[in-house]
């Protein structure tokens, strides 16, 4: 949208660091007559170059108040050309660096295009879960045990007189027999480990999307004059 068509009669202005300049007594193609109040002595003819943001009844100016008023544009605008009053609404009106305006023949056309800028960032993928779980199994080990058993032998006599005292006596005779019985224990050993690397890898990723660009058609017609369409 044009600045102009957002600017209304009556506005007020505001220098760079707030402070009320004056209101809008008309605008023009490349300025705004601010006119004269409490703080300027006479009409000011401010650029549209240095306005910064307007809302159709306020105007910021990209100068503070003190600076607006040593800038020269208490000096009506003169047409390089004629040398009287510049006509408001002359598109091709340009600003010098003092302030001053001329008419040039030559209007500049900024033409812009978009380019896509990637950015990475972290996100969350997902987690690895690790979990140890008691597997029960039988284990089967072959143990060696010894045990005492009692054998009887029958020996031929001897033909050899017993004593008298000591036959014919009833009694007992208790062999201790022992034998191995096993017990058993349990101990824990590490049998392995497990490790666990998380490793970074690079991958590239196609990024498709629309920019925009401006294209600046030219339509002559005159017909004396060629005119060179961009390409």
């Amino acid at each position: 949208m044009d600045m102009q068509q957002t600017i209304n009669p009556g506005a007020t202005v505001y220098g760079a660091d707030g402070e009320k300049i004056g209101t809008v007594q008309s605008s023009g193609g490349s300025y705004i007559v601010v006119e004269k109040g409490f703080f300027f002595p006479k009409d000011y003819y401010v650029p549209l170059s240095a306005i910064t943001e307007t809302t159709g009844d306020t105007v910021y100016l990209s100068v503070a108040k003190d600076d607006a008023l040593n800038q020269g544009w208490d000096q009506e605008p003169v047409d390089a050309f004629t040398g009287g009053p510049l006509n408001p609404s002359d598109q091709y009106a340009m600003v010098d660096a003092d302030g001053t305006y001329t008419a040039e023949d030559t209007l500049t056309v900024p033409v812009h295009e978009e380019h896509l800028e990637a950015s990475k960032r972290l996100t969350d993928a997902g987690n690895v879960t690790l979990s140890k779980h008691v597997v029960t199994e039988q284990e089967t080990i072959q143990v060696p045990v010894t045990e005492e058993r009692v054998r009887v032998d029958w020996r031929e006599p001897t033909g050899e007189v017993t004593d008298g005292g000591a036959v014919f006596e009833e009694g007992t005779i208790e062999i201790p027999v022992s034998r191995e019985e096993v017990d058993v224990t349990k101990r824990t050993v590490q049998t392995g480990e497990v490790q666990v690397t998380k490793q970074r890898e690079q991958r590239t990723e196609k990024v498709v999307d629309s920019v925009r660009r401006e294209v600046v058609d030219v339509d002559d017609t005159t017909a004396d004059v060629e005119a060179e369409r961009p390409r």
